[in-house]
C-alpha cells in the first residue's frame, strides 16, 4: 500500500518527535507494518465514528495515535494525523 503524508501530518510528527525523539524509530516501524500488512497490522485499532468517521486508528505506543484514511481500492493511505489520544479526540 502506498503511503501519502498530508501536510498536517508532517507538521504534527515534526513536532511530536521533538519532545519524544524516541518516537521517530517507533513511527517509522508502525507504517512499515502497516503498508505491508495494510489491516492485518499489529499496530491497526479500528475504525473511528463521530468527528472522524471515514478513518481509521494505528496505535504507534502508549498513548500515541495516528489517524489514516484508506482508499475505496486499498492501494492507498493518507496519513491525516498524529497525536496523543488526548490532543486528538
Amino acid at each position: 500500500m502506498e503511503l501519502i503524508f498530508s501536510k498536517k501530518f508532517k507538521k504534527q510528527a515534526r513536532k511530536l518527535t521533538q519532545n519524544k525523539p524516541h518516537l521517530k524509530d517507533k513511527i517509522n516501524k508502525v507504517l512499515m507494518d502497516f503498508s505491508e500488512n495494510e489491516r492485518k497490522s499489529i499496530y491497526y485499532r479500528k475504525k473511528l465514528q463521530g468527528k472522524y468517521i471515514g478513518n481509521e486508528e494505528l496505535q504507534a505506543g502508549g498513548d500515541t495515535r495516528i489517524i489514516v484514511r484508506i482508499n475505496e481500492s486499498n492501494t492507498k493511505a493518507v496519513l491525516r494525523f498524529i497525536g496523543t489520544r488526548s490532543r486528538l479526540f
